[in-house]
């Protein structure tokens, strides 16, 4: 068995390097043996197979490598900015920089700022805490039913009449009428609520909300637009014309207005301004996305083709960076404990986002390099850099998310 991998290995090795030498600069390049259409985080040309499944697979290798080499970027750069803003040592700094391999770099400035947090931790003294809301991501149900129909042998995928479901989130659709709360859920949405809104409310039609957090427009001490509503830590507590973002233990209001969070009784939409929600339409309706759960189901193709229209589409998930709050109680040496708020403050937001993204993606990526094998139409000359790009992109998925769970270890999050 090893014998064939290592020869499997060379072969592709051999390949990769006749299809370099080939497509160099003044030689002539030619369909056959050069790779013109595989490209990391791109859309790729369709002439990458000569299969809609063959295309399929390919671009969810692209799509997952894609994600997974920026994240030890933008890691390593969050890892190194904690590093130096908690004064790493300067020769473990350097080593630490000076390392070729991309991954050994993450490794070692994360391996920093970890120290580097406990240290400064110690300094401070006190009690460390910590307030974010998690990451939720977002995953296109367009995207999953546009790839699906590739999978397909009609080459198409009725999404209404094969509603996909979103095991552990939410379901977010577009609702042209009244949208109500599920049986024993909470009903969230985007648009008018009938009810008392708590998340944020945007004003509407020159009307000033309710407001007890922040205001980004103009805050006075009542409807009318007298006086100011700002008090002393600086917080919205009058109206708001604009959008105001409730503190998270303020009290519900009526939202004049839109509202985006969670609404008492229902959400209201029409045919011409749907609303976005995560309940039950009483009318037309379009799924939108998968948001905090895992997208699954939908039209019934090919298994393996649509285990890389899930890669593609966690791959391309949207997950915002949460706002991450830190406070020291009873620190002893109020300067490092100042220190280490800012930079974790500053930079947690990226490690935790990618903590969400990243989790279970390298299992994709090892099932995404199986897959690939079944496509025979997929254009020679790259496959070599398809199948390196796969275990690559395996390498970095689980590299990445380590960082992240060190990183959330040393300041108590997991």
């Amino acid at each position: 068995m090893k014998t064939r991998k290592t020869s499997c290995a060379a072969a592709f090795a051999a390949l990769v390097v006749t299809s370099v030498l080939a497509c160099g600069p003044g030689t002539e390049i030619t369909d056959n043996v050069c790779c013109t259409e595989f490209k990391v985080g791109a859309t790729l040309d369709a002439k990458i197979a000569s299969s809609a499944q063959g295309q399929v697979a390919a671009q969810a290798v692209a799509d997952v490598a894609g994600i997974a080499s920026a994240a030890v970027d933008d890691l390593t750069t969050a890892c190194r900015s904690i590093a130096q803003d908690l004064d790493a040592p300067k020769d473990k700094a350097d080593a630490a920089e000076k390392e070729t391999d991309r991954r050994a770099r993450l490794q070692a400035w994360c391996k920093l700022a970890v120290d580097a947090i406990g240290s400064v931790k110690a300094s401070a003294g006190g009690t460390l805490a910590i307030e974010f809301a998690p990451p939720k991501c977002e995953a296109s149900i367009s995207a999953k039913a546009n790839c699906q129909a590739k999978c397909s042998a009609s080459g198409s995928c009725d999404i209404k009449a094969h509603p996909p479901t979103c095991t552990g989130g939410s379901l977010q659709i577009a609702c042209k009428g009244e949208c109500k709360a599920k049986a024993g859920a909470k009903l969230t949405c985007e648009g008018k609520c009938t009810g008392e809104c708590k998340g944020s409310c945007t004003a509407s039609g020159g009307v000033a909300v309710q407001c007890n957090g922040k205001c980004e427009g103009t805050c006075s001490a009542d409807a009318q637009g007298n006086g100011s509503g700002v008090n002393a830590q600086g917080e919205c507590a009058g109206f708001c014309k604009g959008t105001c973002t409730m503190k998270a233990d303020a009290p519900a209001v009526s939202c004049d207005g839109s509202c985006n969070g969670e609404c008492s009784a229902s959400c209201t939409g029409t045919a011409q301004a749907s609303v976005k929600c995560d309940g039950d339409c009483a009318v037309d309706y379009e799924p939108l996305s998968c948001q905090g759960g895992k997208l699954e189901g939908g039209c019934q193709v090919d298994a393996k083709c649509d285990g890389n229209c899930d890669a593609s589409v966690k791959a391309k998930a949207q997950c915002t960076p949460p706002s991450v709050t830190i406070a020291f109680s009873g620190a002893a040496d109020v300067q490092a404990a100042g220190k280490l708020q800012a930079t974790l403050e500053a930079n947690l937001p990226v490690v935790f986002a990618f903590g969400a993204r990243l989790d279970g993606l390298k299992e994709l990526a090892v099932q995404m390099s199986g897959n690939i094998s079944a496509f025979a139409d997929i254009k020679v000359a790259c496959l070599p850099a398809i199948a390196a790009s796969a275990a690559s992109a395996g390498e970095d998925a689980g590299a990445s998310f380590q960082a992240t769970l060190d990183i959330g270890r040393a300041v108590g999050a997991n």
